[in-house]
């Protein structure tokens, strides 16, 4: 398996298998996981935080007091997309998988909280860890509110991809956009 270190791939830390290994990921899914990086290096999240998202039709996992056990209970939209990111806020430091998170509306959360990312600048430790924190508490902070522009931010997201469109072409990569939106 491999991952991506000083812009380059290089072997997946036993390390990283192990922590998707204690999530329930079977040795050769984790090892699948952290190979995706080399087919899509940038990840891309649009996050839907308007004000429909506060209807109560959403579903969470939740622990329960027996190990390795989970229930279904109801919830806000916002709280099951909210769980939705964390989770996969923590799979991208996991793979230093580049992501961005782009928010609908302005959560009004602090400056740059409308997109932020993981893995996209550095693959240090300790500024991944800050990342995974910011966007934690971004989405804790957030509440959901307002419409949803949800064309502007795919056509700002096509004019992105087409500037990289070159080396993703040169390089036989793609970039995963995933819409995580009620509407």
């Amino acid at each position: 398996p491999s991952s991506r270190r000083n812009g380059a791939f290089a072997s997946v830390p036993e390390q990283q298998i192990q922590q998707l290994m204690k999530q329930g990921y079977t040795r050769g899914l984790s090892t699948s996981l952290a190979q995706t990086i080399k087919s899509f290096p940038l990840r891309i999240w649009v996050v839907d935080n308007s004000g429909s998202m506060q209807n109560t039709d959403g579903h969470r996992f939740v622990e329960t007091k027996r190990t390795q056990d989970v229930k279904v209970v109801s919830c806000s939209r916002w709280n099951e997309i909210r769980d939705c990111i964390e989770y996969h806020a923590q799979m991208a430091a996991a793979l230093e998988a580049p992501t961005t998170f782009r928010m609908l509306n302005d959560p009004a959360c602090g400056p740059n909280s409308q997109q932020f990312g993981i893995a996209e600048n550095s693959l240090d430790a300790h500024v991944i860890q800050e990342e995974v924190d910011r966007a934690i508490y971004i989405m804790k902070t957030a509440q959901p509110g307002g419409v949803t522009p949800l064309v502007r931010h795919i056509q700002e997201i096509a004019q992105s991809v087409r500037e990289l469109e070159p080396q993703l072409r040169a390089d036989g990569c793609r970039v995963a956009i995933i819409l995580a939106t009620d509407g």
